[in-house]
């Protein structure tokens, strides 16, 4: 079995593979101020529930973009699983040539997507995570790693949002019927929905005119569901795209 995690600057993705089959998805907060012995109270709990023991793990796979939490799943993989965990970089074995001017600054995430999404997708393929941050990145059919864009994410500007603005409160961002929001919560629900969809899709499209093959468009992140429905470019969604690289990486060691 491979153990992978996704550690994001809001929440954390776990998976466990076994034979490339995804069999346990978990989802825990990001909290920068967790122990070594929490984080290994937390996965013991989970892995009682799934009925799976610590020796049937063979490899740890983990992409960072919170280097302070590294030290724990570093020390918690050595300890419970008796493993030294790979922490994917521009230096791991990945499967795809990167053709960025600085290899070594692109987020553990997107190079892990980028391989998920190559591998499944070998026309070549866009790569949309909407996350804290949305990240689109591009990969050719030749395996390449070509770069892409950064935006801030829902969850950045909803807090900026409502911390500079004293009578914009908080809301649940719901698929909408309308453009015209008639209250307050329904203006914010179409201009987040309908705004941030809009920039995906700028991006996009100015993405493939400066490409020569015609890749397949997919997003993944705890956000992309809701862009998915409204977005004019994205055509596939596939919430465990990251722990499907992750998982691919750990096959490659």
């Amino acid at each position: 079995m491979i153990f992978c995690v996704d550690t994001g600057n809001t929440n954390t993705v776990i998976g466990i593979f076994k034979d490339n089959k995804l069999l346990f998805r978990w989802r825990i907060a990001t909290n920068r101020y967790l122990t070594q012995d929490d984080l290994t109270s937390t996965i013991f709990s989970l892995m009682q529930i799934a009925k799976i023991k610590s020796k049937e793990i063979k490899k740890v796979v983990v992409s960072s973009v919170v280097p302070v939490w590294n030290y724990a799943w570093e020390k918690f993989s050595m300890d419970f699983f008796s493993q030294k965990p790979e922490f994917v970089s521009n230096k791991s074995n990945l499967g795809i040539k990167i053709k960025t001017i600085n290899p070594e600054n692109i987020g553990a995430d997107r190079l892990v997507n980028a391989v998920a999404g190559i591998e499944e997708y070998k026309n070549g393929v866009i790569v949309v995570d909407s996350g804290t941050a949305i990240t689109v990145d591009i990969i050719s059919p030749n395996r390449e790693y070509l770069g892409g864009a950064i935006m801030p994410g829902v969850m950045i500007s909803l807090e900026a949002l409502s911390g500079k603005t004293s009578k914009l409160q908080r809301f649940e961002l719901l698929e909408v019927k309308n453009a015209i929001g008639k209250t307050t919560v329904e203006a914010l629900q179409s201009g987040f929905l309908y705004g941030f969809a809009g920039m995906i899709d700028r991006v996009v499209q100015e993405t493939l005119k400066e490409i020569d093959f015609k890749p397949t468009i997919i997003s993944t992140g705890g956000m992309a569901g809701k862009f998915c429905v409204v977005s004019k470019t994205i055509q596939k969604y596939d919430k465990d795209l990251t722990l499907k690289g992750l998982n691919i990486i750990g096959n490659l060691l």
